[in-house]
């Protein structure tokens, strides 16, 4: 079977990047440009519905912290999408994440909690925080982030760079365009703070588009334990 990714590539990018991501500042990540295979991401980009597609979008919209429009419902959305998600949480990409990322025995998440298809639009933004740490449905850790951008011509003054913040959440230590078939990968922990805070410039009807995954451990390190919380937002949540 051939997917949506080309799992040698990702696998030998697994060994050759494995320690630059483990080691990476202000916490454990990596960009993976071509992610997928170009004519997959291509066929992927031209199914995600537009905004206005009627599509019953959920919609976030706490000003000051997040505007955007999601769905992580396959009964919905188109075969190439469902397709994608799908193949995103199968054993391949699970074990290239494993190898990239040193976190064994990782899980999918079939309920795609939280992730799934992300749109913002001009105005929108996501404010610093970091992820909530616990899937009640799976009973398990969130452990790490995989966010794909699928964004034609996108014009750095449009802003919507994932911004990378200290483990304090006082300062952004690292930017990020949202390009097309990039790939974001990081570890997910109660002080991996991150966003686009700053509202989109975008052109009315252009969208900053995003696959996002999310991938889960039974258990994880001590040091890493919390109490289990939601979205901690900076300015709502902590100073």
């Amino acid at each position: 079977m051939q997917f949506i990714f080309d799992t040698p590539r990702l696998m030998a990018l697994a060994e050759t990047e494995s320690q630059a991501y483990r080691s990476a500042q202000p916490f454990p990540h990596r960009v993976v440009e071509n992610f997928l295979r170009a004519d997959a991401a291509r066929a992927l980009a031209d199914a995600i519905p537009a905004a206005d597609s009627g599509l019953p979008w959920d919609r976030y919209a706490a000003e000051g912290f997040e505007m955007k429009l999601a769905s992580s419902r396959e009964d919905v959305l188109p075969e190439t999408v469902c397709r994608a998600l799908h193949e995103l949480n199968a054993g391949p990409m699970l074990r290239f994440l494993e190898a990239l990322t040193g976190i064994d025995h990782l899980l999918p998440d079939p309920q795609l909690l939280g992730g799934g298809v992300h749109l913002v639009g001009r105005g929108g933004h996501l404010g610093v925080h970091a992820d909530f740490n616990w899937h009640p449905g799976l009973q398990a850790h969130r452990r790490i982030n995989l966010l794909l951008y699928l964004n034609d011509s996108w014009d750095p003054a449009w802003g919507g760079d994932l911004e990378l913040w200290s483990t304090d959440a006082a300062r952004r230590e690292k930017s990020i365009a949202p390009l097309f078939n990039r790939a974001v990968i990081f570890n997910t922990r109660s002080d991996t703070f991150h966003g686009h805070p700053a509202p989109l410039a975008t052109p009315e009807g252009v969208w900053r588009r995003s696959i996002a995954m999310y991938y889960y451990t039974t258990t994880r390190p001590e040091d890493e334990l919390r109490e289990p919380h939601n979205t901690r937002y900076k300015g709502m949540h902590l100073p």
